[in-house]
């Protein structure tokens, strides 16, 4: 069994009791077939992540919100899902439009990504599908890649 630093055990920390509600348009759309296993795992947890509210006006409906949805990569680890593979999972759900991002989190540490659940999976495989790439998180030339050009052109010099 894993624990954190406070002793809690992770994987019962991670668990959410709620229930998780995929429509069948979801379910048979071209979107959702194009997902891999690990993909449709998180897709899932963030559907489990959404709150419901109520609608104001004469008809008190109860709706999901689908915006604010933070997933971080701890979190994934805590699911089973590594890094890698969650980073992967997170650029594909952007891709076929299930999930968009709302404010990309930085490496600066506690400033976590936030996602919105999106319908623009609806248009998928359709010229009217509006792609979306996610954007990478750290600014150009502070990635490994940049830091390792680096150190070669200065050994060259």
């Amino acid at each position: 069994m894993r624990h954190s630093k406070d002793g809690v055990d992770m994987k019962r920390r991670s668990k959410l009791k709620r229930n998780i509600l995929l429509s069948w348009e979801i379910y048979y759309s071209e979107a959702f077939q194009a997902l891999s296993a690990t993909e449709i795992r998180v897709f899932l947890r963030f559907l489990q992540k959404r709150s419901w509210v109520k609608t104001r006006g004469r008809k008190k409906n109860v709706v999901f919100d689908n915006t604010g949805l933070v997933f971080t990569y701890s979190e994934a680890m805590e699911l089973g899902v590594k890094r890698s593979t969650f980073h992967k999972s997170i650029k594909k759900l952007v891709h076929v439009g299930f999930i968009d991002v709302e404010h990309q989190g930085g490496w600066v540490g506690r400033d976590y990504s936030r996602y919105s659940i999106s319908e623009r999976w609806r248009d998928y495989g359709t010229p009217a599908f509006r792609e979306i790439i996610k954007k990478r998180v750290l600014w150009s030339g502070h990635d490994v890649r940049s830091w390792q050009e680096k150190k070669e052109s200065k050994k060259g010099t």
